[in-house]
């Protein structure tokens, strides 16, 4: 909606300015008198040269009134932002054939389309196979304490991993009340993760994202990993309503179905088609609850 207003105020402008600029710019007889001859006409490059300082004056018009930089569409106090990224392997992108870091390269291409940003710095820390207890000891042991007290945004993935860490223990003899006992645990870690990182930034935006069951694919009937999975998640959406200024993006529905080959071969990890996907479910989530009024405008997406 802000670029639209603002593409309808240039055409309001331009329309303004075609009558304006003629009168006030230089005309063919100023010109004339500069050269100290009258009655004249502009050679071919001399009239292009006069056009292009009228185009010039324009766009500064244009980029004085809304404080853009017209050509590039960016804000002339555009900022460059850092964004940390937390997590997983759905953070470090494993699967991604295209080597984009997963989700966090393309929200990042996504991002740099917003006037007020002039470029993103990632600092991507996820990791394959890290649970919620391992990132909280290198929270713990100020590991990021100098990145997160700069940074803009931060993304974190988390809570597979401590899924199967249970799975791990005994797949053959698996009870709910295990998965039950280990939320506990996850929910606690997770609570504390967040705590360290407002500890060191209480500003930055959280994007809390989800997780999913990698079963699905393999059993088609629904199974309890299904409600345990559900339930995971409900902790996180929990922990990012309790925090105020934190988004829950969930993405469960995503990896229901291997139907639009979102899978990696793996058939665990998503594929670059299903990065594509996550990060359009972040863009949407990020939206929705109105990441561009939680910055004061830093952050935002293009419509």
């Amino acid at each position: 909606m802000r670029l639209f207003v603002s593409v309808l105020c240039c055409c309001l402008l331009l329309a303004a300015c075609s009558v304006t600029v003629d009168e006030s710019d230089i005309t063919q007889e100023e010109y004339e008198k500069s050269l100290g001859t009258s009655n004249v006409p502009l050679p071919i490059d001399d009239a292009l040269y006069i056009e292009q300082v009228k185009r010039e004056s324009i766009v500064d018009k244009l980029s004085e009134i809304f404080q853009l930089d017209w050509l590039s569409r960016k804000e002339i106090d555009a900022k460059d932002i850092e964004y940390i990224a937390l997590g997983d392997s759905l953070t470090d992108g494993v699967g991604d054939e295209y080597k984009r870091q997963g989700f966090t390269e393309r929200l990042i291409e996504r991002l740099e389309k917003w006037p007020a940003i002039a470029s993103v710095t990632l600092d991507n820390r996820g990791k394959r196979g890290r649970r919620s207890e391992q990132l909280l000891a290198l929270l713990e042991k100020g590991h990021y304490d100098k990145e997160l007290a700069t940074a803009n945004l931060v993304t974190i993935t988390m809570g597979g991993n401590d899924v199967m860490k249970v799975v791990k223990t005994d797949i053959f003899s698996l009870k709910k009340e295990m998965f039950d006992e280990e939320k506990v645990n996850f929910k606690n870690n997770y609570e504390q993760i967040i705590k360290r990182i407002r500890a060191k930034n209480t500003e930055a935006p959280l994007i809390l994202i989800g997780f999913y069951n990698p079963f699905s694919i393999v059993v088609d009937e629904i199974t309890p990993f299904e409600e345990i999975i559900v339930e995971w998640n409900n902790e996180i959406i929990q922990l990012a309503e309790e925090d105020g200024n934190a988004c829950f993006v969930p993405v469960m529905d995503l990896f229901h179905t291997n139907e639009d080959l979102v899978y990696h071969t793996d058939f665990f990890h998503p594929n670059s088609r299903g990065y594509e996907r996550m990060t359009e479910r972040i863009v949407s989530a990020m939206t929705a609850c109105g990441i561009e009024e939680m910055t004061d405008g830093l952050i935002g997406f293009e419509e």
